[in-house]
């Protein structure tokens, strides 16, 4: 599996994509496997080719809230390289990635400078998205909210099955569980998606970007 799979590794220089594919290895990462917690140093650096990885900040009751998803277009590390992690990184759909620790990172990046460039672009991206999410979770129906996080989802894995439960939804988007069931139900009415136990299929993505609000 090419790690240009990976959107910021596929846009770098050939010599500085030689430079840090030489220090990365393919990993496996399963759902429900934590990378990092909140509080925790960061020692290493993760490129999705495949899973896709939540940003989750939990709250003292409990609950928790995903602010943010990382996938195939970045990279999971992001805000926290050789500092404390101000969110826990879970992996909420299985598949692979390209690992590289952060003095690897370190030691080279003198000698990527588009590789540096890239990375705050990508930055810059995460928080116009994240104050759009914001926006969206205020103004914007349960419906609408579900359509945008998935075909957020899709743009940052390489199928059309999202292995999750309603309570996941659920928790993740801040929602009772039946307010998001009778929301995908009504995708399913229209033939947009289908559902079995733990998966969400995406049947129309054209349907479902008719119908997104223009948070998405």
């Amino acid at each position: 599996m090419s790690p240009q799979i990976n959107d910021l590794i596929a846009s770098l220089p050939e010599e500085e994509f030689r430079i840090l594919t030489e220090h990365m290895h393919l990993v496996s990462l399963q759902k429900g496997q934590t990378l990092f917690d909140a509080g925790e140093t960061v020692t290493q650096l993760y490129f999705p080719v495949g899973a896709l990885v939540s940003m989750i900040v939990d709250q003292p009751d409990g609950g928790c809230v995903e602010t943010y998803m990382m996938g195939k277009a970045c990279f999971v590390g992001v805000g926290a390289s050789g500092q404390p992690s101000f969110y826990r990184a879970t992996v909420r759909h299985s598949g692979f990635a390209y690992r590289i620790s952060v003095a690897d990172i370190q030691r080279v990046i003198p000698r990527c400078p588009a590789y540096i460039q890239r990375v705050n672009q990508g930055v810059q991206l995460m928080l116009k998205r994240m104050t759009q999410s914001i926006y969206c979770g205020k103004k914007h129906s349960v419906e609408l909210q579900l359509i945008r996080w998935l075909l957020v989802t899709l743009d940052r894995t390489l199928t059309n099955r999202i292995e999750i439960t309603h309570r996941e939804i659920s928790d993740l988007l801040s929602f009772r569980r039946e307010m998001v069931t009778v929301a995908i139900g009504r995708l399913v009415d229209a033939g947009l998606v289908s559902v079995s136990r733990g998966l969400i299929t995406v049947l129309n993505r054209a349907g479902l970007e008719a119908l997104s609000c223009d948070c998405y």
